[in-house]
């Protein structure tokens, strides 16, 4: 019998097999949605304001959507970018993002203990949090779903809860165009690392 967990995940699964056949036509690195008008006003780990994407405009990205709380996918997205950019050491304009979708949680200062324990190469990988309403513009903008679950406190009233949320990464060129989406817990490095030459190449 499933859960409302079981079931939300496998209607994702769903609903990304759908995103991803879309987009494998003839050119599976075709623009399929402009950011370039867009403008989130997000922090870094380092507490620096971004107003993304423009602030990492000439840079292809890789971009994951997580939150540091996360039990299961989050730590498989993590490190599949990890892999991605540990593939391509020292290749000028191209560089990662991860996005929290637990502002409430995720602070600047959260996010750095996260890059740091999971051994992020920080130099070309930026972790942004921000203002739930601008968190939540940028999710709805990327269709990225989020569903959290019900709230409980513990003894020194601290919340806990979950974010179901849907599995993927994002590539996007220079210009802020969306190239191409990838299963984030799951997608194959290789082809990921030559996706991104590709674009970096043709730029």
């Amino acid at each position: 019998m499933f859960t409302r967990r079981t079931l939300f995940y496998i209607l994702l699964t769903i609903a990304s097999g759908i995103v991803l056949g879309t987009f494998s036509g003839c050119d599976s690195l075709a623009v399929k949605q402009s950011l370039s008008e867009d403008e989130f006003l997000l922090v870094d780990q380092d507490s620096n304001s971004v107003a993304f994407p423009e602030a990492y405009s000439g840079n292809v990205m890789l971009v994951g959507y997580v939150y540091t709380h996360c039990p299961d996918i989050c730590p498989m997205i993590t490190y599949n970018m990890r892999d991605v950019q540990r593939a391509l050491p020292d290749q000028d304009d191209f560089m990662l993002v991860s996005v929290s979708f637990d502002p409430e949680r995720d602070t600047p200062a959260i996010l750095k203990d996260y890059a740091n324990n999971y051994r992020l190469d920080q130099n070309n990988w930026k972790l942004l949090t921000g203002d739930k309403s601008e968190v939540e513009s940028l999710l709805e903008t990327l269709s990225i779903i989020t569903v959290k679950t019900p709230t409980r406190f513990t003894d020194e009233d601290k919340p806990v809860y979950f974010i179901d949320h849907t599995d993927r990464v994002s590539l996007i060129d220079r210009d802020g165009n969306v190239r191409k989406h990838y299963l984030g817990s799951e997608f194959n490095v290789d082809e990921v690392k030559n996706d991104i030459l590709r674009l970096l190449q043709d730029s």
